[in-house]
């Protein structure tokens, strides 16, 4: 007679298979079904009765290798011992195909420590293998065109360069759309998305079996052409890939004509570096794109030492970061009506250990290019929050003074950068008005939706905004009105010709009239004479900064500008060099 203990367990066990959801089993040594859960029966014999699965195999219900492979686990479980833990399968239920389940199976002992048979559980896990799956997709294909990304890319021209063979050769077009953010700006980004998505399809159409179209982001395409034969003109297959994402666009209402800058790479070295392909391909695509665009260019020699040249200097810039060989000159900002100092613009310099002083605008652009504009604007931001706190903490600096920084496309992107300004202004307890920010014309208006979300963010934190070489751009009254700017600089330029024949005092009188309807202050950068200082006094410019007041000053040459209470106005308005005080 069965024990207290031995009845409560099978009472227990009766219960839980009654009701469990999990699709438990019980086998005997030949794998025949003891029992099983209401949970199995609803997954795999819906409807029928537990007296038609009791004493059959799985070979009396499913058909196919599962059945085998699901007896062979079994017997080496009962003849090994050891258990089969969360093993996935594909299996096929009573109400639908394709689903994936894992499995676990043990040893059932008997109260002598026999093993008598198996027992175990399965999961459905379709949906986490589906999303892992999905997960899997995306991290090699590109969310909008669905073509494979850069590391599929890589890993396919890696695959490309070991198998190829004399005289094949690999071709490599690096294409970007030109002036692709006009659609962007115009027709807006889901229009903007359809004609990516178009222009991958037309690339897929001209590819070979075999070939690769990828995409690296945004409106860079690169297409693998594999096993190229000696005889295929390279300039055929860029003819047809630019005819084919040239051809006219029907969205909706609009007829659109996209053109492309192709940069094209060969070889049939064994050897080459994919990275390195892919560079080349890279430095001819931006050589065809300074060319004008709707072009393509081949990698030459000459086009590679350019190249080479600029990889230098970054990793000497790079270096120059880490070794603080960068540092930060300020020009003032004055008041053209009152003469005071108003504020002073932060400019970096990079003394370069060997070559001295570089301007900026030999490393700068190279700083973009090469990914380090970001560290570059961390230091300059840095070290001017440090400077104005230090100088609004001591006697003489003048009321409301303002520094400002200049802020790059690749930061006004960053998803941290109001986080950054923040922690910058608070660590160096600054308050945000006393930061400004510029950003040039150019870049607010090659990706107005992100800065007007940046600017917007930015403008919650205090910190003021400056619209910077106004004028160089493609400005309107439109723009402005979307942008919370709170001054607009007019570029040198124009100041430069504000005496001449051209038409740029009209403009100038035009931008600052527009300009304070919108309750922007107007800031004249590169006045160098006292005439232009007149005109500027007269059309009705606020402020101003340039060589005729002072070059860019060390932080103690600045200071010492408003402990003398130097102004810009001098004896005499007309006085070309009045005021005028050079760097020591």
């Amino acid at each position: 007679m069965p024990s207290a203990q031995a009845e409560i367990e099978r009472i227990c066990m009766r219960n839980l298979l009654a009701s469990s959801e999990e699709r438990i089993f019980f086998k005997d040594r030949e794998s025949r079904f003891l029992t099983v859960s209401v949970g199995w029966m609803r997954a795999y014999r819906n409807g029928d009765s537990l007296d038609e699965v009791l004493g059959k195999t799985d070979f009396d219900i499913f058909s196919g290798p599962h059945a085998v492979e699901a007896f062979e686990d079994e017997q080496r479980i009962i003849l090994t011992g050891e258990p089969m833990v969360a093993k996935l399968e594909r299996e096929t239920f009573h109400d639908r195909a394709d689903a994936w389940t894992s499995t676990t199976k043990l040893p059932l002992l008997n109260d002598s420590g026999e093993i008598i048979g198996t027992f175990g559980f399965s999961r459905d896990v379709t949906e986490q293998v589906e999303a892992r799956e999905e997960l899997s997709y995306q991290a090699v294909h590109d969310s909008v065109t669905g073509l494979v990304n850069r590391v599929a890319l890589m890993d396919r021209l890696n695959q490309a360069l070991i198998s190829l063979e004399v005289p094949d050769r690999l071709v490599l077009l690096f294409v970007n759309l030109d002036d692709f953010k006009s659609v962007n700006d115009t027709l807006g980004h889901d229009t903007g998305d359809r004609v990516l998505r178009e222009v991958g399809r037309r690339l897929e159409r001209i590819s070979r079996r075999g070939d690769t179209v990828a995409q690296l982001g945004g409106d860079e395409f690169v297409l693998l052409c594999q096993a190229a034969r000696e005889g295929e003109d390279l300039g055929l297959i860029c003819d047809r890939a630019m005819r084919a994402i040239c051809a006219p666009l029907q969205d909706g209402p609009h007829d659109l004509t996209v053109t492309a800058s192709l940069g094209a790479v060969i070889t049939s070295e064994l050897s080459a570096e994919p990275e390195e392909l892919l560079q080349q391909a890279d430095v001819a695509m931006n050589a065809a794109k300074r060319s004008g665009g709707n072009r393509f260019e081949l990698y030459t020699a000459e086009l590679g030492g350019q190249s080479e040249s600029s990889r230098s200097l970054a990793s000497e810039l790079r270096r120059g970061i880490r070794n603080g060989d960068l540092f930060v000159l300020y020009q003032p900002v004055i008041d053209l009506r009152g003469g005071s100092m108003l504020g002073a613009e932060a400019l970096v310099r990079w003394r370069h250990r060997e070559r001295g002083v570089i301007p900026p605008a030999e490393f700068i652009p190279v700083a973009e290019r090469r990914g380090l504009i970001t560290a570059i604007g961390d230091f300059v931001l840095n070290e001017a929050c440090r400077q104005v706190a230090a100088w609004t903490s001591s006697d003489g600096c003048p009321a409301g003074f303002t520094v400002a920084v200049n802020l790059s496309g690749r930061e006004l992107k960053d998803p941290e950068l109001v986080n950054r300004i923040t922690a910058t202004l608070q660590r160096h307890r600054v308050a945000p008005e006393r930061l400004v920010l510029e950003i040039t014309e150019n870049v607010l208006l090659g990706e107005l939706g992100d800065a007007h979300r940046a600017i917007v963010s930015l403008a919650r934190t205090g910190v003021r905004i400056a619209l910077d070489d106004s004028g160089t751009g493609s400005s309107t009254l439109a723009h402005l009105r979307q942008l919370r700017t709170d001054t607009l600089k007019i570029d040198r330029s124009f100041v430069s010709q504000l005496s001449g024949p051209s038409r740029d005092r009209e403009i100038v009188a035009a931008v600052t009239g527009m300009a304070h309807a919108l309750g922007m202050t107007v800031v004249a950068e590169g006045v160098e004479t006292g005439a232009q200082r007149d005109e500027l006094t007269a059309i009705g410019c606020d402020a101003a900064q340039g060589y005729l007041f002072a070059r860019p000053l060390a932080p103690h040459a600045l200071a010492a500008l408003w402990e003398r209470s130097w102004i810009c106005r001098g004896p005499s308005l007309s006085d070309p060099v009045s005021g005028h005080l050079r760097a020591p």
